[in-house]
């Protein structure tokens, strides 16, 4: 079935009007297409599911919008549920919520803590709802609401899972599913949690006291599952990502990334270093800026020195790999880091050579420029400065040791953080091994500055200590 707009649908219903599908919404290509569409004068949202699984998941999405409207949460009304005409493809129609917006559009578009911590509370408020009425969504995130004027619409029916034997759900389920959408938010904002858990219980009649051990537990559990699940991703077809598996290459890559790119990626990634400016010629990796058109790129290979360190790398995952791999732990964790847009390895059978990493350019000073002065005064500088701190609590917190702080490892863009050089980070489970990595880091830094230095000074006076 294609996913190219508009198109006409034939239904198994009475009704003669034919269904319009004019927009695509979401396409998860074999699995399911996602329209907008007009059926008579009704302006609607209609899914085709498709794939070996389609028939089961088409089962589960009206069972779960069934759910939600029978225990009274607001969702989407369901029209139609039945199948096409010519080829018998199983499709939902639901009414299209003019005006709307869902919560993901709204959260991107808040001015401030203020208007955030109010979204968290209006959402939380729903899910205190459905865990009193015995329902909980797998799929928990800011894309699965929908906000029109002061109503919010639960969406995707397919995640929806109920308790039939009970009208409330048990703590272990609602502080865990609770857990699972507080860890979508990016842990930059995990100060507004204690007041959305406050709401949260007030809005279900539940001890305060007896849920602090969610942000504490439940939370960190929950994302570093949420990291490691995105991780794998980029690694594997998805509809983020493409994996091309040949004779002698493997190479991944976004599946908006520029066709150009992935053109010379796939055919003979030396020829892309060949076009690109020199910005690194080392022995153990060389580093190029290639501009195509509007697009500029960084194209890192990670260089084989001799045969040893081909020995000792050949059955390792290479540091593109790493790379791409942390620059999808940053992303997931809401830490800035240039877009990853592909890796390449050669390979000859299960060994691994040369390894190739791109992302896009960014423009802006290292840390080293941007405090070459021996103090931090201005307004400016204060600002870079303590959002380099808020970057080092956020390591600190979720256990990321990077592993080379250099401070031409750390960009600084308006005064936001980027972070480089991703092939030596690590993100560790074990706290105390955490810990003894944390102060290598935090000490490197530190001597990107003589021991003297006021700058040197201000950081280590508010970095996280141990």
């Amino acid at each position: 079935m294609t996913s190219d707009t508009p198109f006409q649908l034939n239904l198994n219903h009475p009704a003669e009007a034919g269904l319009q599908c004019h927009t695509t919404l979401r396409h998860l290509p074999g699995r399911r297409l996602v329209c907008a569409a007009t059926w008579g004068d009704e302006q609607v949202v209609v899914k085709l599911f498709q794939g070996r699984k389609a028939l089961r998941h088409w089962e589960r999405e009206k069972r779960g919008t069934g759910l939600l409207q029978q225990r009274d949460i607001a969702t989407p009304e369901l029209l139609y549920a039945g199948f096409t005409k010519e080829e018998n493809t199983p499709v939902l129609i639901t009414r299209m919520i003019s005006g709307a917006q869902t919560a993901l559009e709204r959260w991107e578009h808040c001015c401030g803590d203020d208007e955030r911590l109010e979204l968290l509370k209006f959402l939380v408020e729903v899910i205190a709802r459905q865990h009193q009425h015995g329902l909980w969504q797998e799929d928990l995130h800011l894309g699965n609401f929908l906000l029109s004027a002061d109503e919010v619409f639960t969406l995707d029916g397919d995640a929806i899972r109920a308790k039939i034997r009970t009208a409330l759900l048990p703590p272990y389920i609602s502080r865990g599913n609770l857990g699972l959408f507080l860890a979508q938010i990016p842990p930059a904002y995990a100060h507004l949690f204690e007041d959305t858990l406050k709401h949260y219980t007030s809005a279900s009649g539940q001890s305060l006291r007896e849920w602090q051990s969610l942000l504490t537990t439940e939370l960190p559990q929950q994302r570093r599952k949420r990291r490691c699940t995105y991780v794998s991703k980029a690694f594997r077809n998805c509809t983020e990502f493409t994996r091309k598996h040949k004779k002698g290459q493997l190479l991944i890559h976004r599946a908006d990334a520029p066709a150009e790119l992935i053109r010379l990626l796939e055919n003979d990634p030396d020829s892309l270093m060949e076009q690109g400016t020199i910005l690194k010629d080392g022995n153990s990796s060389t580093v190029v800026r290639v501009e195509s058109g509007s697009d500029e790129w960084v194209v890192k290979r990670y260089n084989i020195k001799n045969p040893w360190h081909f020995l000792k790398r050949c059955l390792r995952p290479t540091r593109a790999a790493i790379s791409w791999r942390n620059a999808h732990r940053l992303k997931i964790s809401g830490i800035n880091t240039p877009q990853a847009l592909a890796m390449a390895e050669k390979r000859f059978g299960p060994l691994r050579l040369t390894g190739y990493y791109v992302c896009r350019y960014v423009e802006a000073s290292d840390v080293a420029e941007y405090f070459s002065a021996d103090s931090i005064e201005d307004t400016s500088q204060i600002q870079a400065a303590t959002a380099l701190v808020r970057l080092f609590e956020l390591f600190y917190n979720l256990g990321i040791h990077h592993g080379y702080c250099k401070a031409t490892n750390f960009l600084l863009n308006e005064q936001d953080p980027w972070v480089i050089d991703l092939d030596s980070m690590r993100e560790f489970n074990s706290r105390q091994k955490f810990l003894r990595h944390y102060r290598v880091d935090r000490a490197r830094f530190l001597r990107n500055w003589n021991p003297r230095s006021k700058v040197r000074e201000w950081f280590d006076q508010r970095l996280p200590q141990i």
